[in-house]
């Protein structure tokens, strides 16, 4: 008897926790053979990219525990199950950046870490901007910096280690600014 490739036989959950789960699926293989996969479950992410009249944007500088350093990149945040991306993309730019936005267009998504994690990654673009103050939690040390867009393209790319969700948004904003929203 054949079995259809890459079905799931079963999913075990080895580590939950409230923004994600560590999992371990046996599953068919292309050959027909069982297959073990460890990955990362999660609902997903969002990440707003802002852009003022004037053609500037606005950059946070976050302090990322994991990789011991600061990093510029746009606002971002996680999902939860059930919630709504772009309800989190404005909620994460009014707390990271301080910014709330009248417009709002979905630039697309990307998998972050397609090999390892279940993340999409959702990108919006925030216009019609206007100031309001930060509301960052305890874990956060998040501060925001108004630069041309240009400006901030090229230190999206020549900071080490780069922010790849903030580059991949970049790529986003370019083809919807190409393109035209239907892209």
């Amino acid at each position: 008897m054949s079995r259809e490739p890459f079905t799931r036989l079963s999913r075990e959950v080895l580590v939950d926790n409230p923004w994600h789960r560590y999992c371990r699926d046996r599953y068919v293989q292309a050959d027909g053979s069982d297959g073990t996969y460890h990955y990362v479950d999660m609902a997903g992410s969002v990440c707003a990219v802002p852009l003022f009249d004037d053609g500037t944007t606005m950059l946070v500088r976050v302090r990322r525990y994991l990789l011991g350093c600061d990093l510029y990149e746009f606002a971002t945040g996680g999902l939860q199950p059930g919630d709504d991306p772009l309800a989190m993309a404005q909620t994460e730019l009014r707390e990271e950046a301080g910014l709330e936005a009248s417009r709002w267009d979905a630039l697309g998504t990307f998998a972050p870490y397609k090999g390892v994690s279940t993340e999409v990654c959702h990108v919006f673009l925030a216009r019609g901007l206007a100031f309001v103050a930060q509301d960052l939690e305890a874990s956060e040390r998040i501060t925001p910096h108004r630069l041309p867009l240009a400006d901030a393209a090229r230190l999206l790319a020549t900071q080490q280690p780069a922010d790849g969700m903030s580059l991949a948004a970049l790529a986003l904003l370019d083809r919807f600014r190409t393109h035209g929203a239907g892209a």
